[in-house]
């Protein structure tokens, strides 16, 4: 397996992330093996806030949870309703990268990572989907999440994560202004009722943004329900009327629009914060928290 390459720096952030690069592509790579698949040349897709590695010439992706883990110790439970939803929506005919049937898709773990494997798409070059494409796409794709017949809890990254972040506000006292901090603080107790008790709910992708509708082979397939949950139909279009404010329009209540929205920011800005502990500081990341707190309204 080639090296990954460690720049020089005396900043220990890019190090850091390299060596846990490195690490969750070897964990991948040696659990594949073990499954009988071979693996020539580990392709990094992506690597944010988990790695996604091509194993190949195997036509297989492996999704390695790094720095997700961190803010949820329950990872695997994560991963396996993400196994367990990603089958059914397969089975249904929903537009989804499926999971891999060259190894059980998992989770699995090795190392203290966890991850799960999925099928091999690969990208259309030329197509980027669009928030346009999300709006268009999620009736179909809501239609068959209601039909998947396990327990999925309510609003999980919302009950599990939000926490986590605030409680590392306290160890980040810097990142925000005390008026951003009150503003936040103040819409996470003003939301806590709506958030216990949304009224109407329906099964959410959790995740919702152009980032996860894959470009392939000329069509459009979801991926990434690792946030699977319960809730109100505006929690899923919350981060798409930010990217175009008619989005969805008769959806629902223009008051759960503007809850949900409000409740995706207090999420967004309450994860970041919550990173900061791995991150450390860095100002293109607070500016990330701030901007996610500016959402919040007034």
């Amino acid at each position: 397996m080639p090296d990954l390459v460690v720049p020089a720096t005396t900043d220990e952030r890019p190090r850091r992330r390299a060596d846990r690069t490195r690490r969750a592509v070897a964990a991948a790579v040696a659990v594949a093996r073990e499954h009988g698949l071979r693996v020539d040349e580990p392709v990094v897709l992506n690597d944010r806030f988990s790695v996604q590695v091509h194993l190949a010439p195997a036509p297989v992706v492996a999704g390695i949870s790094t720095w997700t883990a961190e803010l949820r110790p329950d990872i695997t439970d994560w991963l396996a309703r993400k196994v367990a939803v990603t089958d059914h929506l397969e089975a249904v005919g929903a537009p989804v990268v499926g999971n891999s049937r060259e190894l059980p898709p998992g989770p699995h773990e090795r190392d203290g990572l966890a991850m799960t494997f999925t099928t091999w798409a690969p990208p259309d070059t030329d197509r980027t989907p669009g928030a346009a494409d999300c709006v268009a796409m999620l009736p179909d794709l809501h239609t068959a999440l209601a039909t998947y017949p396990g327990e999925l809890p309510l609003l999980a990254p919302v009950h599990q994560d939000v926490p986590r972040g605030l409680a590392a506000l306290d160890r980040h006292p810097d990142v925000l202004t005390p008026e951003e901090r009150d503003r936040l603080l103040s819409a996470h107790e003003r939301l806590a009722p709506f958030a216990a008790a949304p009224g109407d709910v329906t099964v959410l992708h959790g995740d919702l943004h152009p980032g996860n509708l894959h470009a392939t082979g000329g069509e459009l397939r979801w991926i990434d329900f690792e946030d699977v949950c319960r809730g109100p139909v505006g929690y899923d279009l919350a981060l798409l009327r930010w990217m175009d404010p008619t989005a969805g329009d008769g959806w629902a209540e223009p008051e759960q629009l503007a809850l949900c929205s409000d409740l995706r920011a207090v999420y967004l800005a309450s994860c970041m914060i919550a990173f900061r502990d791995v991150f450390g500081d860095d100002p293109e990341w607070d500016g990330y928290i701030r901007w996610f707190v500016s959402r919040i309204s007034s």
